[in-house]
């Protein structure tokens, strides 16, 4: 059972903008797919690779937040873990081990990490994720993820709610 998704913020869940004064672009499907998650009683944390300050205005920008109340739209993911709030970014563990904290997931065999870069997917098997995913949605090439740690490639985030995701009785 999965019961926390550490998925990577650029690159699994959102494209960069061509400008860097422009929002990122979220991927395709990809805001249903958190809500969902949710919904089946997944926690989502996003990692990020910038600064708290530059993910939260990333965020804002496109109207999301962790809290109701602080976006007009719908809450999708639980926690935020920018790569200047642990001791080491990935490829080290911390990031994974501090979206199990603010999310009180207490048993990593239980959480699912999944990214676009070898160092998040290196982080999720360090962290003794149970499950660790590269997605195909941003930088790294198929040939490039087949070399890290895995269980699964998919070809976007929207993928996981087929891969291992049971669905949670309707509300």
């Amino acid at each position: 059972m999965i019961t926390l998704a550490v998925l990577g913020f650029e690159g699994a869940v959102v494209r960069r903008a061509a400008d860097a004064t422009s929002a990122p672009i979220a991927l395709r499907g990809v805001a249903a797919t958190l809500a969902e998650l949710r919904r089946r009683g997944v926690r989502v944390a996003l990692v990020g690779e910038g600064g708290a300050h530059d993910v939260a205005r990333a965020l804002a920008a496109m109207g999301w937040a962790a809290s109701a109340g602080a976006a007009a739209g719908p809450v999708l993911f639980d926690a935020v873990v920018a790569a200047d709030e642990v001791l080491a970014p990935p490829p080290a563990p911390f990031a994974v081990h501090h979206a199990m904290e603010s999310t009180g997931t207490l048993d990593v065999r239980q959480v699912l990490v999944a990214g676009d870069s070898l160092a998040l997917l290196e982080a999720g098997r360090a962290a003794g994720a149970g499950w660790v995913i590269g997605v195909l949605s941003g930088a790294a090439r198929r040939p490039e993820l087949e070399g890290g740690p895995h269980d699964a490639i998919l070809s976007d985030v929207n993928d996981l709610i087929a891969l291992a995701v049971p669905a949670a009785p309707a509300r």
